[in-house]
């Protein structure tokens, strides 16, 4: 189920903004008047509230050029305001959904962490004008405001209040769960040879436990630094241990120290 529901985000959030551009601009309904026909915009909230029959609307066309039910075309509601963001909003989560069940979006520790307060004042917001709602503090009169003009649908304080306290305490937990979970976790720095492909490579200490940054003695090895600095020299020499010829040494440039033994060579 949880792979379907970036389609159906997205199927949805598509038909929600083409349903209202539609009914805005073109227009959902149209009268017959003499000679010419007019399209009309159909108003939600009187359709929801039932009062809108095909009858009643055409007479009040014929007789008026007008009806509650309808409106000319371009205006634009609040309630077609609010389904075309619910519409926007899920066309926007759909692919970022999408991206997240495939691995492909990754955010830093500190985007994860404004993202999340952005949530938390989000619903903090929603909570706060719940309760400020219930208890009149947001008219003059004491009592809670009437939703039905803000909405565009009659519908009870007290339900609009409860909604918008469930919906704020819901983002406040995910919220504070993403906080939690950003909060622990902790950027660990990455060691040259882990970024730069040399992870094959591993040295004795990493052989012993599995885990751990080379020695001293591995990167020698690894860069050569003990070996000769001229095959030919090593060719023509006499043979003898003691006349071996050392390559110059690194760590003190050849003026002697304690890991070439002062002679300034790496035999």
């Amino acid at each position: 189920m949880s792979k379907v529901r970036p389609l159906l985000f997205a199927v949805l959030g598509v038909l929600l903004l083409g349903f209202v551009l539609y009914n805005v601009e073109i227009g959902l309904y149209y009268f017959q008047y003499p000679g010419e026909i007019i399209h009309y915009k159909l108003n939600l909230t009187e359709l929801v509230s039932g009062n809108c029959g095909r009858e009643q609307i055409n007479d009040d066309l014929r007789d008026y050029r007008e009806s509650a039910c309808t409106s000319p075309l371009g205006t634009y509601h609040l309630t077609d305001l609010i389904l075309a963001g619910l519409g926007l909003i899920c066309s926007l989560a759909a692919p970022v959904m999408a991206l997240r069940q495939s691995g492909s979006l990754r955010v830093s520790r500190s985007t994860a962490v404004n993202l999340a307060r952005v949530r938390m004042f989000l619903g903090l917001s929603l909570v706060l004008v719940a309760v400020a709602d219930f208890l009149g503090l947001l008219n003059a009169d004491g009592q809670p405001l009437d939703w039905s003009g803000i909405i565009g649908i009659a519908v009870p304080a007290f339900y609009v209040d409860m909604a918008l306290l469930l919906s704020g305490i819901t983002i406040l937990r995910k919220a504070l769960k993403a906080l939690k979970r950003a909060s622990k976790k902790s950027d660990r720095y990455a060691e040259p040879w882990e970024v730069a492909g040399a992870g094959t490579f591993k040295g004795s200490l990493e052989k012993r436990s599995g885990s751990g940054p080379m020695t001293v003695g591995d990167l020698r090895s690894a860069l050569q630094l003990d070996q000769y600095e001229d095959i030919f020299q090593v060719g023509t020499s006499s043979g003898h241990e003691e006349m071996k010829v050392g390559r110059l040494c690194h760590y003190c440039n050849g003026q002697g120290c304690v890991q070439c033994g002062g002679t300034g060579e790496l035999n």
